[in-house]
């Protein structure tokens, strides 16, 4: 009955972080099409956003997923000397067993940080590959490239907020619920933006709007429900809930020091092709105009970013280690 209860609550809890989510993001990405935002202050929330991405993809998802995996095996292994407790002559088989389970479980760490990693590595390489081909394009394949590949980016979002709620820590939850906010509210506040600059009519932008802001949300939900279904043991449903995290641990680290943190650093100076740079939506017009390159030296952070950037990855650490006893 109290477990029943707990799964209740914790399914509100995500739906309530889900609702916020989708809010939060179509908010921000509302505001451009009444009025203008100073960009100096929205280049510091994208830097304080990534700074927190990468404190918490280190610091809360990876140590959470790896612990995910071990409890796991931890569980599995007990059920196991327990069913064999009798049969002393089994012992060396069992131990043999537990060594091949934390070989396996290392294997699963590396495999499912590199995917998230890789995954959104690709997903960047088509997005700049589609906009390279579409140069003369009509602007509307033009904005439908960008919310695709922001689409992908939101939905590992997510995963992200959907696996770390399936461990019951509601701290854990709060942090990388933040940590979205902070780049998703850039993010939308950027595509709209580009896409108002490319031309689309306000009600089409609203809808590219709707189906971004929705992608986090609804792909949240979704993890959570299937991490509580999947599998009948504990042991199944942990090593998942461990995958899931690791996954999504190597998509924040690729989307911050890849994604975010190189083209902000690349910026030289303020401008409103500055939002296509943060969300990769740019044409290759827009950035040959913006004197965009990556090989270009451009100016680097400033002192008040970098501290920016060391206290946003400081935080999620600080509020874990504070929640860990």
């Amino acid at each position: 009955m109290e477990e029943a209860a707990a799964e209740s609550g914790g399914l509100w809890l995500v739906a309530a972080l889900s609702v916020s989510m989708f809010v939060g993001s179509y908010a921000a990405g509302y505001l451009p099409l009444f009025f203008t935002m100073s960009e100096s202050r929205m280049r510091l929330v994208s830097i304080f956003g990534a700074g927190l991405l990468v404190g918490t993809a280190l610091s809360v998802i990876l140590p959470e997923g790896v612990e995910s995996l071990y409890s796991a095996h931890s569980h599995h292994h007990n059920s196991l000397i327990a069913e064999q407790q009798v049969k002393e002559d089994d012992h060396h088989h069992h131990e043999e067993e537990g060594h091949a389970h934390v070989d396996d479980n290392r294997a699963k760490i590396g495999y499912s940080l590199v995917l998230g990693f890789i995954l959104m590595l690709i997903v960047d390489q088509i997005g700049r590959s589609s906009m390279s081909r579409n140069e003369r394009a009509n602007r509307s394949r033009i904005g439908i490239s960008a919310t695709v590949g922001l689409v992908v980016h939101a939905a590992a979002d997510g995963i992200a907020l959907g696996s770390a709620s399936s461990i019951n820590r509601p701290d854990i939850q709060f942090i990388v619920f933040l940590a979205i906010m902070l780049h998703k509210g850039p993010a939308s506040f950027g595509l709209v933006s580009f896409l108002l600059m490319e031309g689309l009519d306000a009600r089409t932008v609203k809808k590219h709007l709707l189906v971004f802001s929705s992608a986090a949300p609804l792909a949240a939900l979704f993890t959570y429900v299937s991490l509580r279904n999947v599998g009948e043991s504990l042991d199944k449903s942990g090593s998942s809930t461990g995958v899931l995290m690791l996954f999504s641990a190597g998509t924040f680290l690729y989307v911050a020091t890849v994604h975010v943190l190189p083209e902000l650093a690349q910026q030289k100076s303020a401008s409103s092709n500055d939002y296509t740079l943060v969300v990769d939506a740019q044409s290759p017009s827009t950035a040959s105009s913006a004197g965009h390159s990556h090989a270009a030296s451009g100016s680097s952070f400033t002192l008040k970013e970098l501290l920016l950037i060391i206290i946003g990855a400081i935080i999620p650490a600080l509020l874990a280690a504070g929640h860990s006893h």
